[in-house]
């Protein structure tokens, strides 16, 4: 999920990724509308974030023209009266957001763009009563201001907004499995219901005539004298976009910074274009400074504010050191060594620039690896300067994860804390953690002095830069978007575990005890998948399912409440996806493994109702297929087996279509998945035709991971193939334990060599994260399952190594999820998945989620 959508779940007193309710059941932070008295023949609806209103007798069209009304917190409710007093008489359907609240976030820095300003939705029946709307309303708001809504057409100078688009909710399935909303062509056929960065109906749609005023003037707003060509577009928020540009006038290349007024909302209350104005005048005054792009003009075209300044070549730090950084202690000593003397260079230009921008009276406040760029002579360059502040006394508003300076300080050493965690950033990527448990510094210390040839004052520099201060006055935390969660996390401990090596059964108990059985949405806190899929509160990656097979793999025992609460939870889905880590069919198979088999059998057959979407493990055909050969394994059930060599055959034939597109690689997403259901299938029937088959496959997601073949011998790899990352879900250590299960029943030396290879990489792999699909747990388990006898003590030393992970919650190990922003218990992301890799090592035949 992308990092700016979680923003939407870093609720404020816990530590856990959950539902901020804050404007949706917070009675007080509501418009009065939502709690007055529904007018006499209307009914009235109200959800988490929308109260919506029809008259009686309404038949909603499924799409056309549709209003949106834009506002700001500061007019909102003056808004909504107006509107409201305009449509009720009119009899006129609407919705509207039904908080303050809600509408910050939607408008703020990490909202969404496409949701941005759309306040009230208006849904008039015909184009008649639309040009009525437009005209009379219209006139009632006239002056008013909200963000400009991007996929919409203006209407003249004020807050109303129109687009065709649909009025009742419906999906469709996209080619990549994707869920989008949609409407119908002409000819009855559902296409995507888009809404993009600009206002473009549908080819098919006839413009209305009331509207033409409006495109004319749309069309006459262009930015013809805008002196600038963007080429690239290199980020997009809901503040604004960034563009690598050329300036016609010169040629030169430009980055341009643009802010929309009264969108991208920080925790500061500030829009993008504050913010703009800020860096602005920081790079005034830096100005002639090596460390600082030069400033080329502000100025504003088309209602947008720009930014122009100095395009820097290069790479971020972020980028050079993910790519560069020989981070296993069996790495060439000669590589490390050149690598250490690069990233201390680094270190020294970034604290002497850091020190030239406090003497000219500039903190920086958001320094961190993706804000620093490397040019191609060496030298480094600060960019993104929104958060920069020439008051010296600022608290931190705005901070990426691991870079967040603690509540006490301010100014200076804000900037000072963060080059501290720069200092361990370029040589281990686990500065998130330090927030979370007093001693992680010291192991990280410790960490990088093993593995590098630092100096010996490295670790006096980092802990004199990460030192405590005292409390200031109204010390406060960075909140309200991913990349500035609370930095001393509520209601974690970061001390009180023994020392050695990981207890399982505390493990146990510590996602045990996070249990919430009375909660219909979850049982135990996940991953922010969990509140966006709909079945992510249940399923095998995020939700109860995957933890209580972990629980069970683990030997845990397991309250027949909990496996009551699966089971029930499963009944209440009414269109359940059929995937296996996402979906029906992992709860299936789930419900089985914990004894509920007549449940598990009713549930499979509902999960068989949907057309899986694609072919994949996660979701898509191979793990239904997997899940079909996992009950026709328990139960004997012959249509099950059946139904598995179906999906089979259909995701070998699919395979020998297409080539792979992004990000279909590896495990989980690539064809992978596919061979392992082949092979599984194989070891079943022994049709050795399946091995042919799962042979292809593996071949694929290989070359489609990095790998590629020595020209001069068909067995052997190339050197440096990228595609050794030894990661569960999207990396090759997913795929080496597939190669491995081949290799049981075949030889295949290219196979064999590539386990062998992604064996050693996982042996000194330290990960960002703990979990399973994308962490640490991941690789324990890949090396666990690969390794032989003369690997015992390596792996012996891996598993010690989740120490690093580990932090304290009431007393119990606890496990950071994505990003290390949250504690997570799930399958792919937390405890469980730390559990299910642990009870590996210990017991290396079980088998743990299907592998």
């Amino acid at each position: 999920m992308d990092a700016h959508r979680r923003v939407m779940f870093l609720a404020p007193g816990t530590p856990f990724f959950d539902r901020d309710e804050a404007g949706a059941g917070d009675v007080d932070d509501d418009f009065r509308a939502v709690t007055a008295d529904t007018p006499d023949g209307w009914s009235c609806d109200t959800g988490p974030d929308w109260t919506m209103l029809a008259p009686h007798g309404f038949r909603m069209p499924l799409q056309g023209w549709k209003i949106h009304v834009s506002a700001t917190a500061e007019n909102a409710a003056r808004i909504l009266a107006r509107s409201w007093d305009w449509l009720v008489p009119q009899r006129m359907a609407f919705k509207f957001i039904r908080s303050r609240q809600v509408l910050l976030r939607r408008n703020g820095k990490y909202g969404d763009r496409g949701a941005s300003g759309k306040f009230i939705t208006i849904y008039p029946e015909d184009e008649t009563r639309l040009a009525s709307a437009l005209n009379e309303l219209g006139a009632l708001l006239d002056g008013e201001q909200g963000p400009y809504i991007l996929s919409d057409l203006r209407w003249r100078s004020g807050p109303l907004y129109v687009r065709y688009g649909g009025f009742v909710a419906r999906t469709m399935k996209t080619e990549r499995g994707e869920t989008v909303p949609c409407i119908e062509d002409p000819e009855g056929r559902l296409v995507p219901d888009r809404r993009g960065p600009s206002f473009r109906p549908p080819e098919w749609v006839t413009i209305p005539d009331c509207l033409e005023e409006a495109v004319k003037a749309r069309n006459a707003g262009t930015l013809n004298d805008f002196p600038y060509r963007a080429e690239q577009a290199l980020h997009f928020s809901n503040g604004g976009g960034v563009y690598r540009a050329t300036d016609l006038r010169t040629g030169a290349p430009v980055l341009l910074r643009e802010a929309r007024p009264l969108a991208g909302i920080d925790t500061n209350g500030e829009d993008a274009v504050a913010r703009l104005l800020r860096e602005r005048d920081c790079l005034r005054r830096l100005g002639g400074l090596p460390w600082v792009p030069e400033l080329v003009e502000a100025r504003v075209g088309h209602e947008h504010h720009f930014l122009v300044r100095e395009y820097v070549e290069g790479e971020t730090l972020a980028v050079r050191t993910t790519r560069d950084n020989p981070s296993s202690p069996g790495a060439d000593p000669e590589r490390t060594a050149d690598y250490t003397r690069w990233a201390l260079d680094v270190l020294d230009q970034i604290e002497q620039g850091v020190r030239a921008m406090h003497q000219r009276g500039v903190v920086f406040g958001d320094l961190h690896p993706g804000n620093v760029m490397v040019r191609p002579d060496g030298s480094i360059a600060f960019i993104d300067l929104e958060t920069a502040s020439t008051d010296l006394t600022a608290r931190q508003i705005h901070a990426a994860p691991g870079f967040a300076a603690p509540s006490t300080h301010r100014g200076k050493d804000i900037d000072r804390y963060a080059l501290g965690c720069l200092r361990l950033a370029l040589f281990t990527p686990l500065t998130s953690l330090l927030p979370w448990d007093a001693d992680k510094a010291d192991q990280l210390i410790e960490l990088v002095q093993a593995r590098y040839p630092v100096p010996a004052d490295y670790g006096d520099k980092v802990r004199a830069d990460l030192a405590p201060l005292p409390a200031a006055d109204g010390a406060g935390t960075p909140d309200g978007h991913p990349d500035a969660e609370p930095v001393d996390p509520p209601t974690v401990a970061g001390r009180g575990l023994a020392e050695g090596r990981i207890d399982r059964a505390a493990v146990e108990q510590g996602i045990l005890m996070t249990a919430t059985p009375h909660r219909e949405d979850r049982l135990f806190p996940g991953d922010t998948a969990q509140f966006i899929l709909p079945e992510g509160g249940a399923c095998l990656a995020y939700g109860a399912a995957g933890v209580l097979w972990a629980l069970s793999e683990a030997g845990a025992d397991i309250p027949a409440a909990h496996v009551d609460w699966l089971e029930q939870t499963a009944r209440r889905f009414a269109e359940p996806s059929p995937g296996l880590y996402t979906g029906m069919s992992g709860i299936a198979c789930a419900l089985e493994r914990l004894g509920r088999t007549d449940a598990a059998t009713a549930l499979l057959k509902e999960a068989d109702r949907a057309e899986p979407a694609n072919d994949s493990l996660l979701d898509g055909r191979a793990g239904l297929g997997l899940a079909h050969l996992h009950m026709a394994r328990a139960t004997g059930d012959d249509a099950a087996l059946k139904r598995a060599m179906v999906l089979a055959e259909q995701v070998a034939e699919n395979a020998g279509g297409r080539p792979p597109r992004r990000g279909e690689a590896g495990l989980m997403r690539g064809r992978s998945g596919g061979a392992l259901l082949l092979l599984r299938l194989h070891a079943h029937t022994h049709d050795t035709g399946l091995l042919d088959r799962a042979r292809d496959l593996l071949d694929t997601d290989l070359r489609a991971l990095g790998w590629t073949a020595r020209p001069d011998a068909e067995e052997g790899w190339a050197e440096g193939a990228v595609g050794a990352r030894p990661t569960f879900a999207a990396g090759s250590g997913g795929t080496a334990l597939v190669l491995k299960e081949y290799l049981a029943g075949r030889h295949e030396p290219r196979f064999a060599l590539a386990c062998e290879t992604v064996l050693r990489s996982a042996l000194d792999c330290v990960p960002h994260t703990a979990g399973l699909f994308h962490g640490f747990a991941g690789v324990l388990l890949t090396a666990t399952r690969l390794a032989g006898p003369a690997e015992a003590t390596a792996v012996e030393r891996l598993v010690a190594t989740v120490d690093l992970y580990r932090v304290a919650h009431e007393g119990r190990p606890a496990f950071l999820g994505l990003e290390n922003v949250r504690l997570t218990t799930d399958l792919a992301t937390g405890a469980a998945g730390v559990l299910l890799a642990l009870n590996a090592a210990d017991t290396p035949a079980g088998a743990t989620a299907f592998l």
